[in-house]
């Protein structure tokens, strides 16, 4: 493992919401401006759905952020002018460019350790980023202090998108795919999930995590430095809560709770990949049960696990399937909440290092 190094590109910015987003914006040109055209081909090549279009589809779900959540949208209008693009670019970019999260081979790993069950009395946070290599190009890592609301630092695509990370008021945020049958129009999980950053308890955290005008949700979670730790797996219009009545918390992507099977939706039908998720959520809880002790290291063991590879904790491709299907893990993170530190590994974790960045 080493300190904090150049092997991600660090973004900083500082300010009210618009101030904020024109700094990300201004760094992030590059990757904004790639992450709209590679959506705007995508789109095009899968769906046969031009831009305009799809644009026009993003406004009617823009139009619910400006109403529920304006300071994120003031933030967007800034990177927008930052990275000289306009809102209706980044925005459609925001929402459409991750809405296959949950197809046949995507996914993530999840777990939260609770202080009492570490050597280092430590909360800690784990989370596998497993998506399309392709990606992998626009992960960099923020480090914001907004106005009137905690600093934070987040790994982000392009400064765009917010994912894992941690923010000065103790909290840590996590959280992966799933694919619910009642989506509808409204707030998209990916502005929520920036919302989160802003709260100062875990009481605040949960009540942005799931708006009531949402769209869809991811599955997230949600820890504190004093061992709070919930998971709350979501839909558009439903959510349970998780406790870590145990000291840990696993998730991957597919719906654990008796409340929320029934939403499970496109997700049954992609049988390789609902039984990977479900292959990697009992490795993770078995190896957590069987630890002797757990540690900084040994978290990031699991992380690194390959049983049933190449669908395994740490994901490989899968040279079987065709390449535009091909999934591996595009980054690997452990958040220590009592330290207020992020160790993160740049593509697969078997391979790579962990660096140390703090907020």
């Amino acid at each position: 493992m080493k300190t904090e190094s150049n092997s991600l590109r660090v973004v900083e910015a500082s300010g009210p919401p618009e101030q904020l987003g024109f700094e990300l914006g201004t760094q992030c040109k590059d990757l904004g401006q790639k992450m709209v055209e590679d959506c705007r081909q995508e789109l095009k090549q899968r769906y046969n759905l031009e831009w305009d279009k799809a644009k026009a589809i993003a406004r009617k779900y823009l139009a619910f952020c400006q109403d529920s959540i304006p300071e994120c949208v003031e933030e967007l209008q800034g990177y927008a002018r930052g990275a000289e693009l306009s809102l209706d670019d980044t925005f459609t970019t925001l929402f459409h460019l991750y809405r296959d999260e949950t197809e046949e081979t995507t996914g993530c790993t999840d777990f939260v350790v609770s202080a009492n069950l570490t050597q280092e009395k430590h909360v800690l946070m784990a989370h596998n980023n497993d998506y399309y290599p392709r990606y992998a190009e626009y992960v960099c890592l923020v480090r914001a202090k907004p106005e009137n609301a905690p600093a934070f630092l987040s790994v982000s695509d392009g400064g765009m998108v917010f994912d894992v990370g941690l923010n000065s008021a103790g909290l840590g945020f996590g959280g992966n795919g799933l694919s619910p049958n009642d989506t509808r129009v409204g707030i998209p999980a990916g502005v929520g999930s920036r919302a989160m950053y802003g709260a100062r308890t875990i009481v605040e955290a949960l009540t942005y995590a799931n708006p009531p005008k949402r769209e869809s949700s991811y599955n997230k979670i949600v820890a504190d430095k004093n061992s709070q730790i919930y998971d709350i797996e979501g839909s558009a219009t439903d959510f349970e809560l998780i406790y870590g009545i145990d000291g840990y918390v696993v998730h991957t992507n597919h719906y654990v709770t008796q409340k929320m099977r029934k939403y499970e939706g496109d997700f049954l039908k992609y049988v390789r990949g609902y039984m990977c998720s479900v292959c990697r959520y009992n490795r993770a809880r078995s190896l957590l049960r069987e630890s002797e002790e757990i540690s900084l290291q040994r978290v990031m063991e699991i992380l690194r696990d390959h049983a049933n590879h190449p669908y395994s904790i740490c994901r490989h491709l899968d040279e079987k399937l065709e390449v535009e299907h091909r999934v591996k893990t595009i980054y690997s993170t452990v958040v220590d909440l009592t330290a207020q530190e992020m160790w993160v590994c740049y593509g697969n974790p078997c391979s790579g290092e962990y660096h140390r960045y703090t907020i």
